[in-house]
């Protein structure tokens, strides 16, 4: 296919404007236009070669999409303590590093029962924060004082059988995380605290002395790496040999946001050196560009 008719063929397809294309490539939109129609009296080839690279790029990136969903063991393990703590009323908390799958799971348990709440919270929330957002996820305002929030929100979670989850929630004050178990002692509702390893120290405090707070967890799932049967999964789910799943595991590091880095990088540098398929001395090279 002639390199124009690619570009228009692209820019219909993925619904782009001339000023995206234009963006994209640093080329003015009205020599984009004049090369198109071949009517652009300057130096053709430079066009050329910054449309070749766009249209290469924007080929890549859709070859190398995320990951699709895969029942791995991390999923499993955060499912399970979500689900007894949702029918129980209790209150479990699940950690372990950054990277390994922990929001991807507790969306997946929100996507399949409709009456949990998923709250994400950020480093600058307070207690009142974290009511104001629950607040507006139970359809109300997420207006008033302190109080009145905390006073609206047990009314509506009160006998629910609902499931509050928190992610990040080694980002909550303490204040906040009491509010927590308020909510919880009043309303009977299950709470999930999903988070790293620093969020059970919070629980507990330096010194033991948020006992009762800490003392109201029933469940406490510490995630660790993912397992060699994972990657299996992962590599059968997406067409990859899962004879690399060995080498895939050791330069991941078990680590489940770096091996979709590898395994994304690793097909891209394959198809650019011209191999058919990734081998391990591919995945060991693209493993040297990914960050520790």
């Amino acid at each position: 296919m002639d390199i124009r008719a690619e570009l228009k063929d692209l820019m219909q397809n993925k619904n782009y404007s001339m000023t995206y294309v234009a963006t994209a490539t640093g080329l003015a939109k009205s020599t984009i236009s004049m090369w198109l129609n071949g009517n652009y009296n300057g130096k053709n080839d430079k066009i050329t070669d910054a449309i070749h690279n766009f249209i290469q790029r924007e080929v890549e990136r859709s070859a190398n999409k995320d990951l699709p969903f895969v029942d791995i063991t991390i999923v499993k393990y955060i499912s399970e303590i979500a689900r007894l703590c949702h029918t129980q009323g209790k209150i479990g908390v699940c950690v372990g590093k950054a990277g390994l799958g922990k929001t991807v799971a507790v969306k997946k348990y929100i996507s399949e029962f409709l009456d949990s709440i998923l709250i994400e919270s950020d480093s600058g929330y307070t207690a009142k924060s974290l009511l104001k957002e629950i607040h507006r996820r139970l359809g109300l305002s997420g207006k008033g004082s302190v109080y009145d929030l905390m006073d609206e929100v047990v009314r509506k979670l009160n006998q629910s059988g609902r499931l509050l989850i928190i992610d990040e929630a080694e980002n909550l004050p303490y204040r906040a995380l009491e509010i927590t178990r308020r909510i919880h002692d009043k309303t009977g509702v299950g709470v999930l605290l999903i988070g790293r390893s620093i969020l059970l120290e919070n629980l507990k405090g330096f010194n033991n002395q948020y006992d009762q707070l800490y003392s109201r967890v029933k469940y406490t799932k510490i995630l660790d790496k993912l397992l060699f049967e994972d990657v299996e999964k992962i590599l059968n789910a997406i067409g990859l040999n899962s004879k690399l799943a060995d080498t895939y595991l050791r330069y991941s590091d078990g680590n489940t946001r770096r091996l979709e880095h590898l395994i994304s990088h690793s097909i891209s540098i394959a198809k650019f050196n011209g191999n058919a398929e990734v081998d391990d001395a591919v995945i060991k090279e693209t493993s040297k560009l990914l960050m520790a």
